[in-house]
């Protein structure tokens, strides 16, 4: 299975979401590879390092690559294989959406997150991509239950798909990322649960395209 999680901008929380979930799956014996797209600041690969230096289980495999194709060659070795996409809508991106089977777009609440992410939804219609199987991710969202609210109906207007279960913007996960973790493994059970939530929204979907 391949997931492709792609951003128009950068800073929406897509490193954030491709590590929460290739840390579920290989917990859950998958072999899983993270293939991070972007070759310039390679942010996973440096939050590899990090959870390997920290001996943390399970151990993951994170490769860079400049190509698409270069990355689905390797696939056949691997049960899942998840794209962590460069920023902005580009011919890679469009490569990523149709090599994957689940397409995740991350955004946060403000209108600044909201229309880039809109767009490209946009584009991948335009492209003939199957929306069914793309989702859009409320990451890093504030405490105000009124702006996640607007934005729900924003998204409902846009008439694209989003999970109602969303990553809150804490300190603890940008700590846990900074010791080599996912955004499920800090040190809060509160803050993981809610994760585990929006992790499982993932995997029902993922699942039920099996």
């Amino acid at each position: 299975m391949t997931i492709g999680v792609i951003k128009q901008k950068g800073g929406v929380g897509a490193s954030t979401i491709a590590r929460m979930i290739a840390v579920n799956y290989a917990a859950a014996k998958w072999q899983v590879k993270i293939a991070d797209m972007d070759t310039k600041q390679g942010t996973s690969t440096r939050w590899n390092g990090r959870r390997l230096a920290n001996e943390i289980k399970p151990v993951l495999s994170v490769e860079q690559f400049a190509s698409v194709s270069s990355a689905i060659k390797q696939s056949s070795n691997f049960d899942l294989l998840v794209f962590d996409g460069a920023p902005h809508s580009s011919k890679q991106t469009l490569e990523i959406a149709k090599a994957s089977d689940l397409v995740l777009i991350p955004t946060g609440t403000s209108i600044d997150d909201l229309e880039p992410a809109v767009l490209l939804c946009h584009e991948l219609k335009d492209k003939k991509i199957n929306m069914d199987n793309v989702y859009l991710v409320f990451c890093r969202v504030g405490n105000s239950l009124v702006e996640l609210d607007e934005s729900f109906q924003y998204l409902k207007k846009s008439g694209y798909n989003f999970f109602n279960n969303v990553m809150y913007e804490k300190t603890a996960v940008r700590r846990a990322s900074d010791d080599g973790k996912a955004a499920h493994e800090t040190k809060y059970k509160s803050i993981n649960l809610i994760n585990d939530a929006l992790l499982e929204n993932i995997v029902n979907k993922l699942t039920s395209l099996m």
